[in-house]
């Protein structure tokens, strides 16, 4: 087998509150969670694509395409936890943990994640675009995110931040793409948390809290998350307009 340095996981589980069964809807074509599979094939530096699930179905959607399914426990609290237990089992250097509901992510943005993981000049890291519509700065399935002077995030959240009081300062749109160094990945799981997390629901709260700093890049795509019914209609319509007729 060829040696892996960058692993691409995409974790998927079946229950969302927000739009049950999300993973799963393929009005598309295909299941959901196949598009962000897709994407990630086409970065150049992912040398392995692997879909981690404890769902019998979607097990079989992504062998039928094609991808390597990872076992994992139901009992994964998160994402991460669910891509720690795949990466367990897979050495690596880098390790990307896509989530199944962004299937417009970028592979050049894949690709900047990764390079900055395997130059070992970051050991998180994940993506931003700018917000600017009044409307989605106040939605809270939009999670939005400050970084400091050196690129590195401050805070995520789903309320509007920072507060402008006054002047012209930048507002930044998270993306649901996380890097890890495949250490910093392995040691999520049992990191405490004070219930920062639990209190806004964003995984990656618990690992700013536990002081592992984690660089947020520019995006050059505009991938939009899959959190509601009309954003998956949203989403059928980019794919229509994309699709040769």
């Amino acid at each position: 087998m060829s040696t892996v340095r960058a692993l691409a996981i995409i974790p998927v589980r079946v229950g969302s509150q927000r739009l049950p069964g999300k993973a799963l809807l393929r009005e598309s074509g295909q299941e959901l969670f196949l598009h962000t599979c897709d994407q990630a094939k086409k970065a150049g530096n992912i040398d392995r694509v692997v879909v981690a699930t404890d769902d019998d179905i979607v097990e079989a959607a992504a062998k039928k395409k094609g991808y390597g399914v990872v076992r994992t426990s139901p009992a994964c609290r998160t994402g991460s936890e669910r891509c720690a237990e795949a990466a367990a089992a897979i050495p690596c250097e880098a390790v990307l943990d896509i989530q199944g509901d962004w299937p417009e992510v970028a592979p050049r943005d894949l690709e900047a994640i990764v390079a900055q993981l395997l130059d070992q000049q970051a050991v998180t890291n994940t993506l931003c675009v700018p917000l600017t519509d009044p409307e989605v700065l106040n939605n809270p399935n939009v999670v939005k995110v400050v970084r400091g002077r050196t690129g590195k995030a401050l805070y995520f959240s789903r309320a509007p931040i920072p507060y402008v009081k006054e002047g012209d300062y930048p507002v930044r749109r998270h993306i649901g793409v996380y890097g890890f160094r495949r250490e910093t990945l392995l040691r999520i799981p049992p990191l405490p948390s004070s219930g920062l997390a639990e209190a806004e629901s964003l995984e990656q709260l618990r690992f700013l809290e536990n002081d592992i700093p984690m660089h947020v890049l520019d995006a050059q795509g505009d991938p939009w998350g899959i959190e509601t019914r009309a954003d998956y209609d949203a989403f059928l319509q980019r794919l229509a307009t994309r699709l040769p007729r």
